[in-house]
């Protein structure tokens, strides 16, 4: 029962301390690949998300660049704007021809003297210097670049948002005449983010120098907000702004959002690469749980395993315990025990219970003359017939020195008999290398009632076994 308890404490202990250790060994490792995660977004991933978004832009925006470089340099564009603009047909040819050699969605010239705008398939209109929808080219009539990029409706078509190349268009003298260009349809930017919210389950938006959203897909961060309002960002708006690129990490709605941004000069827009921390986390922490789940499955297992082997280990070394090395059979503390459980715990209906010592005859003699490792292989030798003369019949013990206990259920007649074969079989038995050296055995019986101390029962068996060896012993008394 207390090596029972031992086992029921233990394994439970043992269950706890790698439960524990196995907790908290994952849970170190699950927040340091948190960070390392995090860092890793914050740092590289959507710093290269905004850049490939970046080189498309850019990409996309050479070519029609490099297109209206040339119609800017053609002289067939100067010398129509020289010679009074009078030929319609044909700059509209000439622009008709742009549109289609280059697969541009739109083409355009605006003269500064007179200051219509000519398009490829709709008619000349005037740009008018109070309407805000103009102030482009007025604004462009100044500047020192050659060109810019401006984002703005395209009236001639359906007042479709386009992406312009605004080309200066220079005199011999280096005097601006006119502005020539051609037009990327705003959609193939929003393709673009789109393209990249799909791929990487991220939030792409674009703002201007005011901090408008001016392209997104996520209801977020609607067209038309201000990050200087918007939720988590309104703190930081003025510091995005005013740098080209940077990361950051705030909260909106409850949530963890990591951010990193970057200016496209072109466009004089930035790019704003959003990724929800929970979401880019969420295949770690059902990792995290898969191992816990696969863990604490090996831990209970192992304990299972631990608790058998232990159980086995504990009934080996009771064995070892309770057992005597030389014969076999059970030792005194082992035969105490059985003594205990067997006959204190027995009912008085149940069966008889004797008790049965036996002790060799004249063994001194025989290890005086044969040596004292002749004497242990013929106690080991009696040990042997006792177990095998009394196996499933009761429980056989050395006691100590030639002494032997068997404990052995049925009648007295029975316990009698079995004590006289006993004697016989041990009597016809030779031992050693001698073939003349023999042993006899004095065998005490006597019959056990419920509940009886077992000293009481010992001197009553050992006056019986007395008997036996006064009468010149090989011989069995009862008690």
């Amino acid at each position: 029962m207390t090596a029972k308890l031992d086992r029921m404490r233990m394994i439970p202990l043992i269950g706890a301390i790698l439960a524990i250790g196995f907790l908290i060994t994952n849970m170190v490792s699950y927040f340091i690949a948190v960070d390392t995660m995090r860092q890793s977004i914050i740092e590289t991933e959507l710093p290269l998300t905004g850049s490939n978004i970046y080189s498309e832009i850019q990409t996309d925006l050479v070519r029609p660049i490099l297109v209206s470089s040339l119609m800017a340099n053609d002289t067939f564009v100067q010398d129509w704007l020289h010679s009074g603009e009078l030929d319609l047909a044909a700059i509209t040819r000439y622009l008709q021809r742009i549109q289609r050699q280059y697969n541009v969605f739109t083409a355009f010239l605006v003269s500064r003297d007179t200051q219509a705008y000519y398009h490829f398939q709709a008619p000349p209109r005037h740009l008018k210097r109070d309407d805000p929808a103009d102030i482009w080219f007025f604004r462009a009539i100044d500047a020192a670049a050659p060109y810019e990029v401006n984002v703005d409706v395209n009236k001639q078509q359906d007042d479709a948002l386009t992406v312009f190349i605004n080309y200066r268009v220079l005199d011999h003298d280096g005097k601006m005449i006119a502005l020539a260009g051609v037009g990327l349809d705003f959609r193939t930017v929003r393709n673009i983010v789109s393209r990249y919210r799909e791929q990487f389950n991220r939030n792409i938006y674009f703002v201007n120098a005011r901090g408008d959203i001016v392209v997104a897909t996520d209801d977020d961060t609607p067209v038309g907000a201000s990050i200087q309002k918007s939720e988590g960002l309104a703190g930081i708006a003025s510091q995005i702004l005013g740098e080209e690129r940077g990361e950051y990490s705030f909260k909106r709605a409850g949530r963890t959002i990591l951010l990193s941004h970057r200016l496209i000069p072109d466009l004089g827009w930035r790019v704003m690469v959003e990724q929800d921390e929970a979401a880019a986390m969420r295949p770690l922490w059902l990792g995290f749980l898969f191992n816990l789940a696969i863990g604490f499955l090996v831990i209970a297992v192992s304990l299972v395993l631990v608790s058998i082997a232990f159980g086995i280990y504990k009934k080996r070394i009771g064995e070892l315990a309770f057992r005597d090395a030389l014969t076999g059979l059970v030792n005194r503390p082992g035969f105490e025990a059985e003594y205990e459980t067997r006959l204190l715990s027995r009912r008085a209906s149940s069966e008889p219970l004797n008790l049965i010592v036996a002790d060799l005859d004249g063994f001194g003699i025989f290890n005086d003359r044969f040596g004292r490792a002749a004497g242990d292989a013929a106690l080991g030798k009696v040990g042997r017939i006792i177990a095998s003369v009394s196996s499933g019949a009761g429980v056989a013990a050395r006691l100590d020195g030639d002494t032997f206990a068997i404990l052995r259920e049925g009648s007295s007649d029975a316990a009698a008999r079995f004590a006289d074969s006993l004697v016989k079989v041990i009597g016809a038995e030779t031992f050693g290398d001698n073939a003349f050296a023999q042993l006899r055995a004095s065998i005490g019986v006597t019959a056990l009632t419920a509940g009886e101390d077992r000293g009481v029962a010992m001197e009553r068996v050992d006056r019986a076994l007395r008997k036996a060896k006064a009468a010149g012993g090989d011989r069995v008394c009862l008690a």
